[in-house]
């Protein structure tokens, strides 16, 4: 990914994000105790937590078994964005991560960018081990900018069952091959796509849980409908189609769900609720369980 072009364009906050985050992910590359070696070591020792299947895990949710079955949830700690600043900076990961929990969520997704979203590996340790003891934990996805292996070896070590690659920021060669590895750690990405070119991209690596984000990275504008019109593109295939970002209402999740969608992600809104569990049952239209 370039930073801006030759004619002069700046760079884009997505484009500013990923030039910084090389340089985090150098530095710790040259770390003694943090280096690529030294990951692939542990991961070969067997020092990673067990994980669980995203794709089961992201079917079930306190609806399932219901006559009425709605969307699953991913819910999101996030203290910060580039679009909004500080959201919830004092936030405790591990308290958050239960309280997702017990309110019923499949997947908890950790922001781990720590210079726009005020994010860390050990925020996503924390939330992990705050759920490892529940009968049905939800699956904890590594929501980060990842452009190498080295990151999702860092993820699995650190507690994740999953792990965020953004085709947006991806040549096609880094994606498959950033998909494959992901994948023979045992973790199925979730794949992010903006548009209907970047959706035949992630079908052609083969994603099995997609995610549709709502908001450009490259200008961070917002478009509930993007989403919607990129639905028919996996209809007929064996993909989960989820939902992410500018997810405020139940009536948004409604829409979604008509159109078939099987999940939606939600951060700033959980973040800022009064009360978490009743803002999700309400959004989701959850039964009572």
């Amino acid at each position: 990914m370039s930073d801006g072009d030759a004619a002069g364009k700046p760079p884009t906050i997505l484009e500013k994000i990923y030039v910084q985050r090389q340089k985090d992910v150098e530095a710790a590359k040259a770390t003694p105790g943090t280096r690529p070696e030294e990951l692939d070591a542990y991961l070969k020792m067997g020092l990673a937590p067990p994980l669980i299947p995203l794709v089961p895990r992201l079917k079930r949710n306190p609806s399932t078994a219901t006559a009425r079955p709605s969307l699953s949830l991913m819910a999101e700690i996030k203290r910060a964005s580039p679009s909004k600043g500080d959201i919830a900076p004092f936030a405790n990961p591990a308290q958050q991560a239960l309280l997702y929990a017990q309110a019923g969520a499949s997947v908890i997704s950790v922001l781990t960018e720590p210079t726009w979203f005020k994010g860390s590996l050990l925020d996503m340790r924390l939330a992990r081990q705050a759920v490892d003891a529940l009968p049905d934990r939800p699956a904890i996805l590594r929501k980060e900018f990842v452009f190498a292996e080295y990151q999702i070896a860092e993820a699995r070590l650190w507690g994740a069952d999953t792990v965020l690659l953004i085709v947006a920021m991806l040549a096609q060669e880094q994606l498959q091959r950033l998909y494959a590895y992901a994948v023979a750690l045992g973790m199925e990405p979730l794949v992010e796509v903006n548009n209907a070119r970047e959706m035949a991209r992630a079908l052609e690596v083969g994603a099995k849980v997609v995610g549709v984000n709502n908001r450009n990275l490259h200008d961070f504008s917002v478009d509930m409908g993007t989403t919607s019109a990129l639905v028919d593109m996996v209809r007929e295939k064996d993909v989960l189609l989820c939902a992410l970002s500018g997810i405020k209402g139940p009536e948004d999740v409604r829409v979604y769900k008509e159109q078939g969608v099987n999940a939606v992600l939600v951060g700033e809104s959980l973040m800022r609720a009064t009360d978490t569990a009743v803002f999700i049952k309400k959004l989701l239209e959850w039964p009572d369980v």
